[in-house]
């Protein structure tokens, strides 16, 4: 009798052994797909950061372009004033 409850304590303890492997295979296949997933997400998010770095350095581009045009206005005003004063100055020595 002895015997026979020793050999079914193996035998549940065998069980046992292989149901813990089978869910523990499982836990990992799992994990490893999450992790899989994780990693794909997170690659997403650098490469988002990085086009959200390229649109402030687009609107830095743009405020800079703006700039360039008030400063270029400024300088042909400048210029055309200065071409006038010496077709004046040219007209009155001509005379």
């Amino acid at each position: 009798m002895a015997d026979l409850k020793e050999l079914e304590q193996k035998i549940a303890n065998l069980t046992n052994e292989d149901q813990f492997k089978a869910d523990q295979a499982a836990v990992q296949a799992a994990q490893m797909e999450m992790l899989t997933t994780l990693r794909s997400i997170r690659e997403a998010m650098v490469s988002s950061k990085d086009s959200g770095a390229s649109s402030k350095e687009l609107e830095a581009l743009k405020e800079e372009n703006e700039n360039l045009k008030k400063i270029n206005m400024k300088q042909r005003y400048r210029i055309d004033h200065l071409i006038d004063g010496i077709k004046d100055m040219q007209q009155q020595l001509a005379k």
